[in-house]
């Protein structure tokens, strides 16, 4: 039981670390989108840390649920195996964690579309300011 309370917790972090990472992609579009590149450049080295929380529990979830006989299963598989008590446990845990996925997958989109939306905005003034291009002098 020590291990599944182990699992428990590190996947309540893992929620938790993707909702901040959801947070840092929500501000890193309002950022773009206010043409603020220094915030940007702050959100994304907040968001790098965050990453690396998050790689380092996924790591930790994957060797406790080796250790309690479920490598290589989904989530869905880890309930179906779970007992009743367990699996009511584990059951709203696993909703959260895909919730919370689904939030960050749909912030990353919109911050990765506004900052492109930036960089051809980028493109255009510079290509109106050097209308043939950099010269060999300008490139760096």
């Amino acid at each position: 039981m020590e291990k599944l309370e182990e699992f428990i917790r590190t996947l309540e972090s893992l929620k938790d670390t993707l909702d901040s990472v959801t947070a840092i992609e929500q501000a890193k579009a309002r950022a773009a989108a206010a043409g603020q590149p220094k915030l940007l450049d702050e959100y994304i080295r907040g968001e790098q840390a965050a990453i690396l929380k998050m790689r380092g529990l996924e790591q930790s979830r994957i060797r406790l649920g080796e250790e309690l006989g479920w490598k290589d299963l989904t989530f869905r598989q880890i309930i179906a195996r779970a007992g009743e008590a367990d699996r009511a446990r584990l059951a709203p845990l696993f909703e959260r964690l895909e919730e919370s996925l689904r939030a960050l997958l749909s912030a990353k989109d919109a911050s990765d579309r506004m900052i492109k939306v930036r960089l051809h905005e980028l493109e255009a003034v510079t290509s109106r300011a050097f209308p043939q291009g950099l010269t060999a002098e300008w490139r760096i």
